[in-house]
């Protein structure tokens, strides 16, 4: 009988349709097959698309290769690892900035114009919008997403009309759109979404409905016409995503593309200093449900607020490293230094919040006791220079639980020697004679080393701010963290260490190097507490116990990489590498060993991390260029 009711049901759906029984199957086989194709049509221009890419970068890299500055280039190395050391860093300088000018014209310098390189490449044009659309269509799995928009205080009726319409364009056809309003908005919202429904059902009064996925929309704001495509695309590929987010540019007053945040992957340092996440991305529903909704209370940083909270609850965080969302910068007022206290809270941490901008902040943890701090100094001679870096700690160092060890590297000069002996009764200086290792003096100077804390710092450093070293401490005691990283500068002011990036150069590189240390920068992102790859052993700090279960410096890596290669040992192991500008002195880099690698460092390291290199460095984003280390756009 059931058989007989599933023919029946089965005949009357066929009429309906207009169709006999096979010519019903006929043609939902039809629709399946159209489908799928849709959708290998849409998966082999993506290939295609990146197979160009390929292409391109290999024929760029063939081009600088074979190039006349790259040929010197590649001389000055020979010739460095045969010195192995002492290469001026201005010469280094000099053909850098020829090599720069040669291949790069001064129009694609400057910021505004590369980006708008960047848009013409990365076009959604109306094909590709054709090709996307189908594919949308072919997903497997095609989940609810509510779109939210919470309109607060003056609402611009042009600026709410685009960030709905930007909804109504998608690609992706499977949301609901809904509109918060508070009392001062709500007639002129509400006629306005009164206009809408007429023709377009998909507008409802009920938040979020039964929708799987939230998007939250900033009403000044828009979404490109693939942002809930590429939201869906990311979630066939990975379905316990629970918070998703996007990169994201500005419109300028003229209403021109411009200010982009290409962002980094997930930092829990860098959210808790910044909402790098901004005011539109993705949140899985039931998991909004568990933390408690929305919180009006915070006003425009209520998304921020929730997604501390949510960040409590899952680390199933995705970055789409693509710019999908547009923003119109206002002046809405913040209480981001509110939302972050209340984080400290509820995470039951002592600390406080300090503000430098009204949407910047740094996390000063308390420093419970007064932990002993070991300063490991390597050095050979340089007697001006070590007397700088160790007057600079002792007057400019408000921390006073610390002791200094000198490691010397077979000093010979007199009056470095006579200088030892002056120190010798609050300094203690160990012997390490040999050829000169880095990693072998520093695991040395550890071993004698009597503090809870080992903070190895370069000779040629200076002590620029007096809470340096509490500032190192109060992010090397968290559980957490790995290594602690400071902001150092060239003796002119110029940004030397902001954190490493691996990939740059095909190694490694500083981050910001060679920049002003002042001038402002969108993203402001070496002037935050933020979490990287690795950090520069010229002023690193861990704690001594991690520093032994990790094994030390690796001293078949005498001179370069072994900070690196310490930093990513403590990654593997689920620790974070901490930079923090808070911690703030000079390093005259130049005044002692040049900055090339020795090629059997440089293949060592790699033939252990190349993977790791090669894979992209998760605290840098894929658009940014690996040629210098300015962060700019690569194009």
């Amino acid at each position: 009988m059931a058989k007989e009711d599933e023919s029946a049901a089965e005949s009357a759906q066929s009429k309906a349709l207009g169709l006999e029984p096979e010519s019903a199957k006929e043609a939902s086989l039809g629709h399946r097959l159209s489908t799928l194709n849709a959708s290998n049509e849409f998966l082999n221009r993506e290939m295609s698309m990146l197979e160009s890419e390929r292409d391109a970068l290999r024929l760029e890299l063939r081009n600088i290769q074979n190039s006349y500055a790259w040929k010197i280039i590649g001389r000055y190395r020979r010739w460095l690892a045969r010195n192995q050391h002492r290469a001026p860093i201005r010469l280094y300088e000099a053909i850098a900035s020829w090599m720069l000018n040669r291949t790069v014209g001064p129009e694609e310098q400057d910021p505004r114009t590369r980006y708008q390189l960047w848009i013409e490449a990365h076009e959604l044009t109306a094909e590709r919008s054709e090709v996307i659309a189908a594919a949308a269509a072919a997903f497997s799995y095609r989940p609810l997403i509510s779109v939210y928009i919470s309109v607060h205080g003056d609402m611009i009726e042009n600026f709410l009309t685009h960030a709905i319409d930007s909804v109504r364009a998608q690609l992706y056809d499977n949301w609901k759109l809904y509109v918060a309003r508070d009392e001062t908005n709500e007639d002129r919202v509400r006629a306005m979404l009164d206009r809408y429904a007429a023709g377009e059902p998909r507008i409802k009064e009920e938040p979020f409905a039964e929708s799987e996925f939230v998007v939250f929309l900033e009403q000044y704001g828009e979404l490109s016409r693939d942002s809930l495509f590429e939201l869906v695309k990311q979630l066939n590929r990975n379905r316990l995503a629970d918070l998703i987010y996007w990169d994201e540019d500005e419109f300028d007053a003229e209403g021109s593309r411009c200010e982009p945040f290409f962002k980094p992957d997930w930092s829990p340092d860098l959210i808790l200093s910044m909402n790098y996440v901004g005011r539109s991305f993705a949140v899985r529903k039931s998991l909004i449900d568990v933390v408690g909704g929305i919180r009006s209370e915070y006003g425009v940083d209520q998304v921020y607020d929730l997604i501390l909270r949510v960040a409590e609850r899952t680390d199933a965080i995705v970055h789409i490293p693509q710019v999908l969302y547009h923003r119109r910068e206002t002046d809405t007022g913040s209480n981001s230094a509110q939302v972050i206290e209340a984080a400290l809270r509820r995470r039951g941490l002592r600390g406080k919040v300090e503000t430098s901008h009204p949407e910047r902040h740094s996390v000063r943890y308390e420093v419970r006791g007064d932990p002993m701090v070991s300063i490991l100094i390597p050095t050979k001679d340089k007697c001006l220079l070590l007397r700088q870096c160790i007057n600079s700690i002792a007057k400019k160092t408000d921390y006073t639980n610390y002791e200094i060890v000198v490691l010397d590297n077979d000093s010979r000069d007199p009056e470095t020697l006579k200088y030892f002996q002056q120190i010798s009764d609050w300094v203690r200086v160990l012997r390490c004679p040999g050829r000169f290792n880095f990693s072998a003096i520093n695991n040395r100077g550890a071993a004698e080393a009597r503090g809870e804390f080992l903070l190895f710092l370069n000779n040629d450093t200076e002590v620029i701010q007096p809470d340096w070293m509490r500032a190192l401490i109060e992010q090397a005691r968290r559980p957490e963290v790995g290594a602690v990283g400071a902001k150092l500068l060239f003796s002119d002011g110029r940004i030397q260490h902001a954190g490493i990036v691996l990939g740059i150069d095909g190694t490694t590189g500083h981050a910001f190097r060679l920049l002003p240390c002042d001038v402002p920068r969108r993203p402001p992102l070496a002037n935050v507490i933020r979490n990287c790859s690795a950090v520069t052993a010229a002023c690193m700090m861990m704690r001594r116990s991690l520093f032994d279960e990790v094994g030390a410096f690796d001293e078949t890596l005498p001179l370069d990489f072994n900070d690196v290669d310490l930093c990513l040992r403590l990654r593997l192991r689920g620790y974070l590498i901490v930079y923090t500008p808070l911690a703030l002195l000079y390093h005259h880099e130049s005044a002692t060993r040049g900055r090339f690698h020795l090629q059997e460092c440089q293949e060592l390291f790699l033939r252990r991390w190349g993977r790791y290199v090669r894979n992209g460095d998760p605290y840098y984003n894929r658009n940014l260029t690996l040629a210098t280390e300015d962060w700019t756009i690569a194009i």
